[in-house]
């Protein structure tokens, strides 16, 4: 779920050289196969070593992107052996082995033609770009003094997305670039006057600082009590602007302030406009993978992660002709108000 608010509303890697495929080339992917257009060599990066308990194997850089059992995006650096589960040409595997060889090398890319630009490496789901990262890199790029703050309910998830922008700016063309006067791990500033800030969900965390737009992510999943009093010191510093806006990224969890929120931008409550991403419109989400993730986890765990249904609310109807549903109190609650 997405909700924005207009108070007025790739990852990709350093590339030395690019060649272009004039030719119809395809690569396979979750989605089939897909067409390609570039190949890519890269910087040099750290290598790492990949092992899953069905024999699949990937050398690759630190930083290259896989999916655990969810479609989430994660580090290969970030793994952790025989904990996490990723996602394979023939299913859901465990990492049984990740190893830091200690050597750095340049690796090769490629540009992926598709919606949602991922691909197998040796067998291993893949990705090569993030939406929300473009559109703020997007924002950053082309206004000036154009300030935003990236928060999440954990700081290192805000740092990530940060890296993310990061990665994603250096592949831009020479000409699209901006000079840099600030770089590191917590911010950005660019010479056009633009600045980009990671920071956690406290309340003082933003407070005194003046932002164009503050990005949310998994804003749901901040503590209850945490969430109102950061949103009550955060709204402040986007609302005196006519363009600036709020961006709040989440899956639900209960009915806690997002679950108020996204109602009231249902129900035309608040000038936020909610935006519903439904899982089945990503490339490869099938009903055959669907009842693979449910075998997998659990009907309630997809309902929430995937269904955009909050955990703990959850009801089963049946309707006129006898078929059973699992909805939420609060859809069932719309649903009545509309007979």
């Amino acid at each position: 779920m997405i909700l924005a608010n207009n108070l007025s509303n790739t990852i990709n890697r350093k590339f030395i050289n690019s060649i272009e495929l004039e030719d119809e080339w395809e690569i396979e992917t979750d989605s089939g196969w897909q067409p390609v257009s570039f190949i890519h060599k890269t910087v040099k990066y750290e290598i790492y070593k990949l092992k899953t308990q069905n024999g699949l194997e990937l050398l690759c850089a630190d930083t290259h992107i896989v999916f655990d059992e969810n479609y989430n995006e994660i580090y290969v650096k970030d793994l952790v052996v025989f904990k996490s589960k990723i996602i394979t040409k023939n299913g859901i595997e465990t990492v049984i082995h990740l190893e830091n060889l200690e050597q750095s090398d340049n690796m090769y890319d490629i540009t992926v033609n598709s919606d949602d630009h991922r691909f197998y490496s040796n067998d291993i789901l893949s990705h090569n770009t993030t939406t929300s990262v473009g559109y703020l890199l997007w924002l950053s790029l082309f206004s000036e003094n154009y300030n935003i703050a990236i928060t999440a309910n954990k700081k290192s998830l805000a740092v990530d997305i940060l890296a993310r922008y990061q990665l994603a700016y250096e592949n831009l063309p020479m000409w699209l670039q901006q000079g840099v006067d600030e770089w590191n791990k917590g911010s950005i500033k660019l010479e056009n006057g633009s600045k980009i800030l990671a920071a956690s969900t406290a309340a003082s965390s933003i407070r005194g600082g003046s932002f164009n737009c503050v990005f949310m992510d998994e804003f749901a999943h901040v503590h209850n009590n945490l969430a109102e009093e950061f949103f009550t010191s955060t709204y402040p510093v986007i609302s005196s602007g006519k363009t600036t806006k709020i961006i709040i990224v989440s899956t639900p969890r209960g009915m806690n302030l997002f679950y108020k929120m996204w109602m009231d931008a249902v129900n035309k409550k608040s000038d936020y406009f909610p935006v519903d991403i439904h899982w089945s419109r990503v490339p490869g989400r099938t009903e055959e993978w669907k009842e693979t993730t449910i075998r997998n986890t659990s009907a309630r765990q997809f309902n929430q992660e995937f269904g955009c249904v909050t955990e703990d609310t959850l009801v089963e109807i049946q309707d006129e002709q006898g078929n059973e549903k699992v909805i939420s109190i609060g859809e069932l609650y719309s649903l009545m108000q509309q007979e």
